[in-house]
């Protein structure tokens, strides 16, 4: 039996050569560390096929977790080949079009994130405040039931296409509600989960038009919501008993206990008044 001393590191090393060697030989598998959400890095293997170049990058982060807790390397391996046999890309993406604003304009969508912990970020991308929150935008390349395949839209992009930042947050509020629409359905009790339909980045489902306004309709009063992570918030009736400082010490204990850090979008819940239509901080 494998120890399971070995240092995420080496696990990482180890996944790269054993899972190359299990692919064809057009299939290069690379190591890539990627700046993510929170400024936390993540480091995942990139499986890039000849002549296709848009690569899927399957995160280590849970195979070794999954390794730690008994499950042994050739298992890991063949799950990263399944994952890679239904997420790869058969055509190359005309990335050519990205240096057309025209050409991407009705792909461009926003996300929520985090502003304290997102500084680095913010310097390098156009973005627009939201109470404590910033919303920046991204390129949807693809849309699907695997998973989206994503780039954000950085200042050099702006430049590039000779537009203003208004340009760009005008087709996101447009594109996303349509390309992402919202989805809002009960958990438990009275409490409902408010998202996308692809229930990815889904926490922005609270900038889309009336998206509040309607879940005050059918909850019928005012409701905290609770940023459960940057892909879904929860709603819950005001009505419902639990003090707003009990809401905050379960959002922080969720957020370091059940989240991957990169994952998180703020330490506190939020407030929705009816009798003035917005999102309070």
């Amino acid at each position: 039996m494998e120890k399971r001393d070995m240092t995420y590191i080496q696990f990482v090393e180890i996944m790269q050569r054993e899972v190359r060697e299990q692919m064809q030989p057009e299939v290069q598998v690379e190591l890539h560390t990627t700046m993510k959400n929170n400024s936390t890095r993540k480091i995942g293997l990139v499986l890039m096929q000849k002549g296709i170049n848009m690569s899927p990058t399957i995160y280590m982060e849970e195979f070794y977790s999954r390794y730690l807790g008994g499950t042994e390397i050739p298992a890991l391996v063949q799950v990263v080949r399944n994952i890679y046999e239904k997420v790869k890309v058969q055509n190359s993406y005309p990335f050519e079009n990205i240096l057309s604003f025209p050409k991407v304009k009705d792909k461009i969508c926003y996300q929520l994130i985090q502003k304290t912990t997102n500084r680095q970020l913010l310097d390098q991308v156009p973005h627009d405040d939201y109470l404590d929150l910033a919303v920046v935008y991204y390129i949807l390349l693809e849309n699907t039931d695997f998973g989206d395949a994503t780039l954000t839209v950085r200042n050099e992009h702006l430049h590039r296409w000779n537009v203003a930042q208004e340009e760009v947050a005008e087709a996101a509020r447009r594109n996303t509600p349509h390309l992402l629409p919202l989805s809002m359905y009960p958990m438990v009790g009275h409490l409902h989960i408010l998202t996308n339909n692809a229930r990815s980045l889904g926490a922005a489902a609270i900038l889309y038009p009336n998206a509040l306004e309607h879940a005050y309709e059918m909850l019928g009063e005012n409701f905290y919501i609770l940023p459960s992570s940057i892909h879904e918030v929860i709603l819950i009736p005001e009505s419902h008993g639990i003090r707003r400082t009990q809401l905050d010490v379960m959002v922080k204990e969720v957020n370091a206990n059940e989240l991957e850090p990169s994952e998180v979008l703020s330490e506190h819940v939020y407030y929705y008044s009816g009798k003035e239509k917005r999102m309070l901080d």
